[in-house]
């Protein structure tokens, strides 16, 4: 097998570690792009590739890359972010990932992908079928796919992640861009 050097220190290794890169957004909003997340196997050409977004692609997600997936059996795309409490008043916020089905996308049908959160102590899970979102009539455009909701009542650290880890089926066709987390209006 290939090595792959690791962007940080050059270490050779298959997975991509996060940059660390996130920005806060006004009205208490934070974007992660593809870069700022850990993703198994996202070193590794044959699985993922990173890519430049179109100027349109660009304005519809806010995020400068995407990862395209190639082909993976084992999807491990996960973050951590500090979450800041404004104004000392709790508030809802949801966590969205920015995905784009590309024509030759394949293997979604066979399970739901996991989305998991962890914000002080307190863990969510949701599963969502993704077929369901590249059935629709528009699969080329931008799905903000909802991995959950937490409520914050002090500052604290959102762990995040989205997973297919039980079954063997081979998935690709998928360009990440990054994930978004707002409050909910």
């Amino acid at each position: 097998m290939e090595e792959y050097c690791d962007h940080r220190n050059g270490i050779h290794l298959p997975h991509w570690k996060s940059d660390g890169s996130s920005e806060y957004g006004e009205g208490g909003s934070y974007k992660i792009g593809v870069k700022g997340l850990n993703i198994i196997w996202g070193n590794d050409p044959r699985f993922w590739q990173f890519i430049k977004l179109s100027e349109e692609d660009i304005r519809l997600t806010g995020c400068k890359e995407g990862a395209v997936l190639l082909q993976v059996n084992w999807i491990e795309v996960t973050g951590k972010i500090p979450i800041r409490l404004e104004n000392s008043c709790p508030r809802k916020l949801e966590i969205l990932y920015m995905v784009k089905f590309r024509e030759d996308a394949f293997g979604w049908h066979s399970i739901a992908i996991k989305f998991k959160l962890k914000f002080n102590g307190e863990e969510k899970i949701k599963s969502h079928n993704l077929e369901l979102f590249r059935d629709n009539n528009e699969k080329s455009r931008w799905h903000e796919i909802n991995g959950g909701d937490f409520t914050i009542q002090k500052d604290g650290v959102l762990e995040f992640g989205m997973f297919e880890v039980e079954t063997d089926w081979w998935k690709g066709g998928i360009i990440l861009a990054g994930v978004k987390i707002k409050p909910i209006l």
